[in-house]
């Protein structure tokens, strides 16, 4: 499938893993692994094009940190929150306003508070911390199939993928 979506790019980003996932059940496993590993101030950034998988992450990362909240996507409210064992936040800046200052949003004082997973990050690149998970998920050739590529910018980054192998 192609696309003219770009993903995030970040200078100090490290490839460290590939996977592919073959069905909604792959992906679904994956996240829940992610969730048992989540630890307040991790930040997941989630990148890739309308329709990757994104948000379906998402909730199984919320189900498998132990939250019983039920997860939407976000993308009319920007930002959810998600008690549980982990607070989690979820945002999504798909629709975010292209002329919107991203100081405005807030989003720095969730990332001490909870573990933040964000949505289209390359509208608020500005606005990342140093240290985050980066997960590029691209469609394949294969129906149904996604690549995750795996990304680290730090030590706390790297702790959280180390989890889930």
């Amino acid at each position: 499938m192609d696309s003219k979506f770009k993903h995030l790019s970040l200078d100090n980003e490290f490839l460290e893993k590939t996977l592919f996932s073959n069905s909604l059940d792959d992906t679904k496993k994956l996240g829940i692994k992610l969730g048992k590993n989540i630890q307040k101030e991790d930040i997941i950034l989630l990148a890739g094009d309308l329709g990757a998988g994104k948000t379906e992450l998402v909730r199984s990362i919320v189900e498998g940190s132990g939250s019983e909240s039920f997860v939407r996507s976000p993308t009319f409210v920007l930002i959810n929150n998600y008690e549980g064992p982990t607070k989690i936040t979820h945002c999504d800046f798909y629709r975010m306003d292209e002329n919107l200052d991203e100081e405005e949003l807030g989003i720095e004082e969730y990332y001490e508070d909870s573990a933040t997973l964000i949505e289209w990050p390359e509208r608020v690149k500005n606005n990342l911390p140093e240290d985050c998970l980066i997960i590029k998920i691209f469609f394949t050739e294969i129906d149904n199939q996604r690549e995750f590529k795996f990304y680290t910018t730090g030590n706390k980054s790297k702790a959280l993928l180390e989890g889930i192998q």
